[in-house]
């Protein structure tokens, strides 16, 4: 079996944060009568390792020291176990590792998706019986992949919790030249992540600049800092989820920049999903 090189000592937090919160949601909802799911949009194989780097447009990706538990074998690893698992993964091979992941846990009621995430769980939103079921989902892209109607469409399910690892760094950032001028695509990247076109209001601002021979001119200054990122993309998962947790976990690099923000939101709208989901978030990004 392959593994999947992806991440780096921020990838460590990343996992605990989420493992800890699955361990205290399914011991939490143990006694319910909902079926719990989880859903890993963006599986990899189900382990990791420092042996290849994945090559992708914009990203610098560091590598892993060791043979690492990915996301879909610690969610397997949950007692008590979800009633279903739903592992999603676009490419081909790695679809192929998680099927012989699968066989591992014969006990586990395990589906494996060879889909784009987006069209995958758009699928499964429609499809499944929310009023009996309970999750949790976990978007961890590479990229801006995910996209606006996603999240829209996993917030309408009223009974799904989310984690999603948001790009600021390493993806936003990046797209968000220092000149404003963004290549088409670029800004239809954003456009479609981020839902909405106000970030172009929200990350530049117009200035004048004086001119020995023009007089004013005026010119576009990009403002942009970490914080103004996060603010930005927490308050809008606001528009749609119920619950999102105030601040984010900042997964940075050895220099101590942001890279990744991991946001946490709930769809449930009832006050007492919101304060369990509220508690158990924050003990979770306390581990």
């Amino acid at each position: 079996m392959s593994v999947h090189s992806f991440g780096g000592a921020w990838t460590e937090r990343k996992l605990s944060v989420v493992r800890r919160y699955l361990e205290m949601y399914a011991q939490a909802l143990k006694n319910q009568a909902f079926q719990r799911i989880y859903i890993d949009a963006f599986a990899g194989t189900g382990d990791r390792t420092d042996k290849r780097r994945e090559t992708l447009p914009l990203l610098d990706l560091p590598e892993f020291e060791e043979v690492a538990k990915g996301s879909a074998r610690l969610a397997l690893e949950v007692e008590p176990p979800f009633h279903r698992y739903v592992l999603i993964d676009r490419a081909t091979r790695r679809a192929s590792e998680l099927t012989a992941l699968k066989s591992e846990y014969p006990a586990r009621e395990i589906e494996i998706i060879n889909d784009d995430a987006n069209d995958a769980i758009a699928a499964l939103c429609k499809a499944t019986n929310w009023r009996a079921t309970r999750g949790v989902v976990f978007l961890d892209p590479y990229g801006l992949q995910v996209t606006w109607d996603t999240l829209v469409a996993i917030a309408r399910t009223k009974a799904l919790d989310i984690w999603i690892l948001f790009p600021s760094g390493m993806g936003l950032n990046r797209l968000l030249t220092k000149s404003g001028d963004i290549r088409p695509e670029w800004q239809e990247t954003l456009d479609r992540s981020l839902g909405t076109k106000e970030w172009r209001s929200a990350f530049y601002r117009t200035e004048e600049d004086p001119d020995l021979f023009e007089g004013q001119r005026s010119k576009t200054v990009k403002d942009a800092d970490p914080m103004k990122l996060e603010k930005f993309y927490l308050n809008r998962l606001r528009t749609i989820f119920p619950t999102v947790m105030n601040t984010s976990v900042r997964l940075t690099n050895s220099k101590d920049q942001t890279m990744y923000l991991l946001c946490f939101a709930c769809a449930n709208p009832s006050p007492k999903a919101k304060a369990l989901v509220s508690r158990l978030a924050g003990s979770a990004t306390k581990a």
